[in-house]
């Protein structure tokens, strides 16, 4: 899906520029790429995506500690899942 979207923006992009603005707008999307400041936000969102992911996998490996003391979660993951987002 993925692929389709952006193959369809290219398509766009290209004919409503031209060819000859083409390889500006490569050039914008590449400083943009290999800018400081790109480069920081995605430390930043793989950092948080780590450490989001490391909560997660604490609730899950440890529910009572983190539903105050209910022992009652067991069994499968889903049960887990949906015991810790209150679906139950």
């Amino acid at each position: 899906m993925k692929v389709v979207l952006a193959l369809a923006a290219g398509y766009m992009i290209g004919a409503r520029t031209g060819s000859e603005h083409f390889d500006d707008i490569l050039r914008s999307l590449r400083a943009v790429r290999d800018s400081e400041e790109f480069q920081e936000l995605i430390v930043n969102i793989r950092s948080h995506a780590g450490s989001t992911l490391r909560e997660l996998a604490a609730l899950v490996e440890h529910p009572s500690d983190a539903a105050g003391g209910d022992a009652t979660i067991s069994g499968d993951l889903v049960a887990r899942v949906r015991d810790l987002a209150g679906l139950r």
